[in-house]
């Protein structure tokens, strides 16, 4: 029987509002920091603490503050997309602009219009290809490079959300490969509506609309059910880059429900129901292979709850609400830990440790 247990490493409170934060090698660090996009509009880079150090309120450095020169920071992406050599530093703001960082500097303001920036993320193919893409609360969707546009759809202009009373909002976005149930490996773009759709993206274009049971406002990749039905594909095929291609998305609804989608249908059973709307969910890898993969759920209650195969098997109190997670090896053990930040402007780090 499975035993899982949430154990916090770290906790610290800024003095600053932020509304998103991100852990990684950034510029040309070599260690990972902790990276926070905050309401002023600048986005400030922190050492990480010593493991151990859970009480202590001085040891977190703050080394670098970004000036956007923009609104409040909505989304951050860390990502080598000018491949100069180390990684950037993408920062979408409630203006509709998108600023890039490269080696502390800006290198390119990118303004995608007047709306709030709700997501952002980079997508790679398996030779390299990579494009930005964000979406905001008008309803569009773009992608594009530091100093070119690639495309941009905008989804009141399509069939399924022409007619509508409001302007169609884009909730949530996810950059993904995914494997078909004949071991294909495509690059798509999933968003999700206010109006209980999700839109299937390639190329700029709607190849697929999927309707849902719920608003969906968080999704992740991974693989999350072990089944033997004919329509859902199996975990562990890897693209000609040699990278596991996850085989299903865990869809998070505004009522609390999980469904997931796999060989491009949508689940009719809940994988799940947390009876509050979620905001944030996150995949990570049980240490054991062979196992599913757990999904961490956050939103509009003060916990952050850890599921498997359908089944609750740890819970951990926050703060407050959960805006923001993030996976890193924090306390540099080789093992992917979670990092969450509060409404309150805590932090915490956070190890999933699992026995059975």
């Amino acid at each position: 029987m499975l035993q899982a247990l949430m154990q916090c490493l770290w906790e610290r409170r800024f003095p600053k509002k932020f509304n998103v934060l991100s852990v990684g090698q950034v510029f040309r660090s070599a260690k990972s920091l902790l990276v926070l996009g905050c309401e002023d509009g600048v986005i400030r880079l922190f050492d990480l603490p010593v493991s151990g150090e859970k009480s202590s309120e001085n040891t977190l450095q703050c080394i670098s503050a970004l000036e956007t020169k923009g609104g409040p920071i909505q989304q951050l992406a860390l990502h080598n997309v000018t491949r100069f050599g180390s990684v950037d530093l993408i920062a979408a703001d409630s203006q509709g602009t998108v600023t890039i960082f490269c080696n502390e500097q800006i290198l390119a303001r990118c303004s995608l219009g007047e709306h709030s920036i709700s997501c952002l993320d980079v997508e790679e193919d398996a030779i390299g290809n990579l494009m930005i893409v964000a979406g905001d609360e008008g309803g569009t969707v773009n992608a594009f490079l530091p100093y070119s546009t690639l495309w941009r759809l905008r989804l009141q202009d399509t069939r399924i959300t022409r007619g509508v009373n409001s302007i169609p909002t884009v909730r949530c976005l996810l950059a993904v490969g995914l494997c078909s149930s004949t071991g294909d490996v495509s690059n798509y773009i999933l968003a999700a509506d206010n109006y209980r759709n999700l839109h299937v993206i390639q190329g700029g274009t709607i190849v697929q609309t999927l309707p849902t049971n719920a608003i969906i406002n968080a999704m992740c990749a991974g693989n999350f059910v072990d089944t033997d039905d004919v329509h859902w594909t199996k975990g562990g095929q890897k693209d000609i880059a040699g990278r596991t291609v996850p085989s299903q998305v865990a869809l998070g609804g505004e009522d609390g429900s999980i469904y997931i989608m796999s060989n491009f249908q949508v689940s009719v059973v809940e994988y799940s129901n947390v009876k509050l709307p979620l905001t944030q969910l996150l995949c990570v890898q049980d240490s054991i292979p062979g196992q599913e993969d757990f999904i961490l759920c956050a939103g509009h209650f003060n916990a952050l709850f850890v599921y498997q195969a359908g089944k609750r098997v740890c819970q951990h109190k926050t703060p407050d609400w959960v805006v923001s997670m993030a996976t890193a090896d924090v306390d540099r053990d080789g093992n992917v830990e979670v990092v969450v930040g509060c409404l309150d402007n805590t932090v915490q780090a956070l190890k999933l440790t699992t026995s059975r």
